[in-house]
């Protein structure tokens, strides 16, 4: 990882995010619920509806590979996940307790992602007995930093800094993740940003010498300019 790109006083939300993440916690939760999980593999650019259904409803403990969490009514982008992760916290929270008008959301797979799912009775049976709501609390606590920090990244401020934000974000992916995701589906999920206006700015950022994309994939980043 670059450090000129995130210097300690100012973290990336992507760089803050795997620095501060709880791995003791996901370790402790993955160890427990694991037993009880049925695995799965959701291919990359296919979606996972948290279902509203109580018989069917759970958790997802996402083991491999890159996903963003969405709004299933309008799908708009809430955070990017990656792996180890427990995933449909909220969803099944607000299902089990029955909250009016709660919001549902679905997993996009950005790449190829390997999860296991974990009944919600199930979940909270063995929460319960092996006292893990602690550790659950790391984790939410975790994500709600990320996304406050997220927050002030793209949200009040002009179209080319969010673009730059997330070209920052996803050059210091692993390369075995960023060869495989498209450079303007990710800025237009997380932006809502119009395409020209994108194209605009990447061919801009282009010509100037400071990134490459070939077959839609960034293939180089030098440190991008603070203003357009």
């Amino acid at each position: 990882m670059n450090p000129e790109f995130f210097p300690e006083s100012k973290l990336h939300s992507y760089s803050f995010a795997q620095k501060t993440k709880p791995i003791s916690a996901l370790e402790s939760l993955f160890t427990h619920f694991s037993p009880g999980s049925t695995d799965f593999l959701l291919p990359a650019e296919s979606t996972y509806q948290f279902s509203p259904d109580r018989e069917r409803a759970g958790m997802v403990l996402f083991h491999e590979g890159i996903a963003s969490l969405c709004h299933s009514e309008n799908g708009l982008h809430m955070s990017t996940m990656f792996a180890p992760s427990v995933l449909g916290l909220v969803d099944g929270y607000s299902l089990f307790y029955d909250v009016p008008s709660r919001p549902q959301h679905y997993m996009y797979a950005e790449t190829d992602c390997r999860c296991s799912f974990v009944p919600i009775d199930t979940f909270l049976k063995i929460a319960d007995q092996s006292n893990l709501w602690h550790d659950l609390a790391r984790v939410l606590a975790h994500r709600l930093m990320v996304m406050s920090i997220r927050e002030q990244e793209l949200v009040g401020v002009d179209s080319y800094l969010k673009v730059r934000s997330l070209l920052i974000e996803l050059w210091v992916y692993p390369e075995v993740y960023r060869k495989k995701i498209n450079v303007m589906n990710f800025i237009l999920k997380r932006t809502g940003l119009s395409r020209s206006r994108t194209m605009a700015i990447l061919s801009e950022l282009k010509k100037g010498g400071y990134i490459e994309i070939v077959s839609g994939k960034l293939t180089m980043q030098r440190k991008l300019p603070i203003a357009y």
